[in-house]
């Protein structure tokens, strides 16, 4: 099988002599897209058509690769070191590609493999420049292969090997294989007395790449430092890492500097606050991708400093790109929160903030997994750990993980909306909030209730904003000494009032004798008031009242005394007249057939229904000032803020809202 090695797909990551120029290309092209520097780069690096493709498909004929391109990089070195221009790089960092295509590195880290490749690759022309030349012929090639079977084949004379790849991105090739990312700089310390075979004024192609710079340093006034200063830490000359020192400080300085500025404008919306905050991850994201890698191409850091500059670039930009998808989804939900259909404050609010927390979560844990992927990090091990560690950790956050699911029964079931007034256990108040953990609620004596979303969504609950109509229920007891037909009277003038009243709703009005009491005759009565509002309901219910209360004294029996206390005092007895006059009206009933027991006709409903003079005559109501219902003039007035039944006037703004 013939493939041509990759040219210039993979991206640069810092290289050290042999850095890759395509990603800083990328982060440098809004400053090389134009002008003559850009024309003269586009002219000279122009790629001349391929004499021979790199080969792979058998050990012979990727050793053959390998010794052509290190004639062609040893030749684009000496032109480099000649004339160091931005073409020239360019041709360095692809002939690097090149060759990092001819070694397995899929066991290096994702983040390091390009440095991991080039030091190799180095290291690998110092040791075959030192030793006698090995002639390709010697190696095995196909048709020896197809004869012996083997997947392995030593280099003669030394302990590197080259070995048939089974993955699917690259089967059937041969590479040099992954252990001789280990064994090359070993075998490089045995025969590094040996002379070495250049046309460079160079010691070794690995002494050379410390002592490399971008074309926008000049090689004169690297000279001209101080010896000191030359001397390798870490692989790295020492002014190269205090260089990237203050080049890390200066970056990190001017995003916080930037993320100042912009909370100086101090928004109000939550979506602004939001975009506030991505500024800084934003600007650490672009630090580390573009501004950092321009500036570490010129300075250009090799070995363990490299690998460390590596390392923490990728997990900085993964956890600044992790932090900006968090705030990216909150955003764009808080976006769609916006909408007229959605206010702010209400469930389904609250279940897409929920949403997009979850969702922000999870992409950036993967995010995050993903950069520790690329340095190293087992993170597929980490995960199968995770799930004995997962069970504890959720045994401990189950009260946590209930009132979640609590908040998703709220939304599914709907019970209460924020702004509903409603009853649950022994108290009453107004929604406020409902959030990812607990629900918050008003009470009439302006506190705040926060229940646990698990506790809230087991609760009965009574929604009064949902009511239709609301229920005036009361039990009256009128004295024993009242007589059938006299109660009759009285029963028959109440139901009357009520089937008379604009505001009852008929269909459910109910008076009955309900019982004996220990010292009255109890009527039970129920109706439903036309209203939503709780002041309204307290002026209907105070109404119908003193309607019956003046009833009760037309039918000359009067309310009973529900208590034992003793009265030595003459007792003037009853109207004779009244009850005499009642008792005949019934009589009158009964003969001509219009008793209206057990229930009023339909006609006679019909011919009542309304006539009575509501609001009362003489009432503010009837003039214009109107407060809490009713009707002005044929027009219906909007009703004032609600209270509870058990509260005061003070607590009118907490009830219920139509």
């Amino acid at each position: 099988m013939t493939r041509r090695a990759p040219t210039g797909r993979r991206r640069a990551r810092i290289p050290w002599p042999l850095a890759a120029l395509l990603a800083v290309i990328v982060g440098m092209a809004p400053a090389l897209a134009s002008g003559p520097a850009a024309a003269q780069a586009r002219d000279e690096v122009a790629p001349a058509p391929l004499v021979e493709p790199t080969r792979t498909d058998d050990p012979r004929e990727t050793f053959r690769s390998f010794l052509r391109l290190s004639g062609e990089m040893e030749a684009a070195l000496s032109a480099y070191l000649a004339e160091p221009t931005l073409a020239r790089m360019v041709a360095l960092a692809l002939l690097s590609d090149r060759m990092n295509a001819l070694l397995d590195l899929s066991a290096q880290p994702a983040a390091s493999r390009r440095e991991a490749g080039i030091a190799t690759m180095t290291r690998l022309m110092d040791v075959f420049g030192r030793l006698p030349p090995i002639d390709p012929d010697d190696i095995p090639d196909a048709a020896a292969l197809e004869e012996t079977d083997a997947t392995v084949v030593r280099i003669p004379g030394t302990p590197l090997y080259i070995s048939r790849i089974d993955r699917t991105d690259r089967y059937g090739e041969h590479l040099f294989a992954a252990t001789t990312v280990d064994v090359a700089p070993r075998l490089f310390e045995t025969v590094r007395h040996l002379p070495l075979r250049t046309t460079l004024p160079i010691e070794s192609f690995g002494a050379l790449g410390p002592q490399l710079t971008g074309p926008l340093i000049p090689a004169r006034v690297v000279g001209g430092l101080p010896e000191a200063l030359r001397r390798p830490w870490l692989g790295t000359p020492i002014w190269k890492t205090i260089a990237i020192v203050l080049a890390s400080l200066g970056l990190g300085l001017a995003c916080a500097a930037l993320h100042g500025l912009v909370a100086r404008l101090r928004a109000r919306s939550r979506a602004a606050q939001l975009l506030e905050r991505a500024v800084l991850p934003t600007s650490i994201l672009l630090a580390t991708t573009v501004a950092l890698p321009v500036f570490l191409f010129q300075i250009n850091p090799s070995g363990a400093l490299a690998d460390i500059l590596t390392a923490v670039r990728t997990v900085v930009a993964h956890l600044a790109g992790a932090w900006l998808f968090w705030i990216g989804c909150r955003v764009a939900f808080e976006w769609i929160i916006r909408s007229p259909r959605i206010p702010d404050a209400s469930l389904d609010a609250n279940l897409l903030r929920l949403i997009s927390n979850v969702l922000g979560f999870i992409g950036a844990v993967v995010i995050a997994a993903y950069g520790g992927q690329a340095i190293g990090v087992p993170i597929m091990s980490i995960v199968a750990g995770l799930g004995i560690g997962g069970l504890a950790m959720a045994l401990a956050l189950r009260p946590t993980l209930e009132n979640l699911v609590g908040g998703v029964i709220l939304y599914m079931d709907r019970p209460v909306r924020v702004g509903d007034y409603c009853r649950f256990g022994d108290q009453t108040g107004t929604i406020e909030a409902i959030g990812v953990r607990s629900t918050r609620l008003r009470a009439l004596d302006r506190t705040v209730i926060t229940v646990p979303n698990a506790q809230f969504a087991d609760m009965q609950i009574s929604n009064f904003a949902h009511c239709d109509s609301l229920l005036v229920q009361e039990v009256m007891g009128v004295r024993h000494e009242t007589t059938p037909d006299q109660l009759r009277w009285l029963l028959a003038e109440i139901r009357s009032m009520l089937h008379a009243h604009p505001r009852v709703d008929t269909e459910t009005v109910r008076v009955r004798l309900a019982g004996y009491g220990e010292s009255s005759l109890d009527i039970d009565l129920r109706i439903y008031v036309l209203t939503r509002e709780w002041n309204d309901w307290f002026a209907i219910r105070e109404d119908v009242l003193l309607r019956i209360h003046e009833i009760v004294v037309r039918s000359g029996t009067g309310f009973a005394f529900p208590s034992r206390t003793l009265y030595m005092a003459r007792d003037a007895g009853l109207d004779a007249d009244r009850a005499e006059r009642a008792e005949s009206e019934v009589a009158g009933w009964r003969r001509d057939g219009r008793l209206p027991f057990p229930h009023f006709a339909a006609r006679d409903i019909d011919a009542i229904a309304g006539t009575l003079d509501w609001p009362p005559r003489g009432s503010v109501s009837r003039s214009g000032g109107l407060v809490g219902g009713g009707e002005v003039d044929g027009a219906e007035r909007s009703p004032e803020p609600l209270e509870s039944p058990e509260g005061s006037d003070d607590d009118l703004r907490d009830g219920m809202r139509r």
